[in-house]
């Protein structure tokens, strides 16, 4: 190369730093945008995929120049920074002893009327532009609305009156009071669905101003592809029935007739009653039948230990009877592991062509006999499932909602 292209190129390469240079200066000298994110669950050990949601939406809004305050349930009431946000810890929320779910109940409508006096503090020091929330609690977001008018936004990862009628006997005494306060997002500014199979499914049951389907994310500076050691299954979800919790017996037993194959199952369990006390007690009589074979773990895990447990999976398992998306469905793909699970909700939008999608267990439990049997064709999945999981990178998922953000704010 002459010395006359080697300027060329210098100059090139110059003029592109000084672009981003000014890009950098361009984006520093605009005002911040200022969001309270509202989510109960987001400290670690999160057992929602909401929290991680919410956890990960932070992190990358202050990467892009947010001033990001979080509020979610603590010990203990605290502020602290993390990852360049400012999280406010509600917590001193006593309760008088009742039955699991009722107590839960009111520790979250406890945890609104802090919520509001929190952000009204905060707000007098400067203004949010944005209020999102996350997951049934919404009532905090609409009186902060109604009363100084801060645009709000709510994000769908379900819709609680439809979740509500999978849930166990116990739960379902709720039903009337979680739809009672969903219903304040109509008056929301803006709202997201994460799936279109549930934007199809909020117009049937809400009116709303604006709404986009934008999808969860996977970070993948933590989930990344990872070659296969185990012949294990993998199943990670709340303790309900509506992620299928009342099959798992039935699969535990179909998948331990497999030579050599073992299944783990992450399923943070709070010593509930009715019928999940009952469930609960089938799978601990067959952890002990199986031992070694089956390793159930009913503890939250962070996200360091759930890539271990992908890392360390031949197939993923998703028995949902209700999932709006299914973020550990996500992860797994990211981390190069093939997916079957129940063909409900925006499942399939997120497996496509990258995994399989059953009508029934019958059928899964068919479909993970011939993956388990099969390390050629689970490998070749695998990298199909990586390769789409690269579309829901949060570094574009991030940039989506703040595009969104910005519109919502200056209709």
């Amino acid at each position: 190369m002459d010395f006359s292209s080697k300027l060329l190129k210098f100059s090139e390469f110059s003029q592109k730093i000084s672009t981003a240079c000014l890009r950098m200066i361009d984006s520093l000298s605009k005002p911040k945008l200022k969001v309270a994110i509202i989510s109960y669950y987001y400290k670690k050990p999160i057992i929602s995929g909401v929290g991680i949601h919410a956890r990960n939406l932070a992190k990358y809004l202050t990467i892009h120049n947010c001033e990001v305050h979080v509020f979610c349930n603590s010990d203990k009431d605290e502020l602290y920074g993390e990852d360049g946000a400012f999280i406010h810890g509600i917590g001193g929320i006593l309760t008088p002893e009742m039955n699991s779910f009722s107590k839960k109940r009111l520790e979250y409508d406890i945890f609104e009327s802090e919520v509001i006096k929190e952000i009204i503090r905060e707000n007098s020091k400067k203004g949010f532009d944005i209020v999102h929330t996350h997951g049934a609690l919404t009532k905090a977001a609409f009186i902060i609305k109604k009363v100084y008018n801060i645009k709000w936004i709510h994000t769908f990862h379900a819709i609680e009156k439809l979740r509500a009628k999978e849930l166990s006997n116990e739960e379902k005494q709720f039903e009337d009071l979680i739809s009672w306060i969903e219903h304040t997002v109509n008056y929301s500014d803006g709202s997201i669905f994460v799936s279109k199979e549930l934007s199809e499914e909020g117009k049937k049951h809400y009116t709303l101003k604006s709404k986009m389907i934008i999808p969860n994310g996977v970070d993948f500076k933590l989930f990344n592809y990872q070659p296969m050691t185990n012949k294990n299954v993998l199943f990670i979800g709340r303790f309900s029935k509506e992620k299928g919790v009342d099959f798992l017996p039935k699969l535990i037993d179909s998948i331990m007739k497999i030579e050599n194959a073992t299944f783990t199952i992450v399923c943070p369990y709070n010593s509930l009653g009715g019928e999940l006390k009952q469930i609960r007690g089938y799978i601990s009589r067959l952890e002990k039948k199986y031992k070694n074979r089956l390793k159930i773990i009913d503890k939250p895990q962070d996200q360091e230990a759930l890539k271990e447990l992908y890392k360390n999976c031949q197939v993923y398992i998703q028995p949902s009877k209700y999932e709006s998306f299914g973020l550990c469905i996500l992860e797994a793909m990211a981390t190069g592991r093939p997916v079957v699970a129940l063909n409900v909700g925006g499942i399939p939008e997120v497996i496509g062509d990258a995994g399989f999608t059953v009508k029934n267990t019958e059928e899964l439990i068919y479909k993970v006999k011939e993956l388990l049997n099969n390390r050629k064709e689970c490998v070749s999945v695998g990298r199909n499932a990586n390769k789409r999981a690269k579309n829901f990178d949060w570094e574009i998922i991030a940039q989506k909602i703040i595009k969104y953000y910005k519109d919502v704010k200056n209709v």
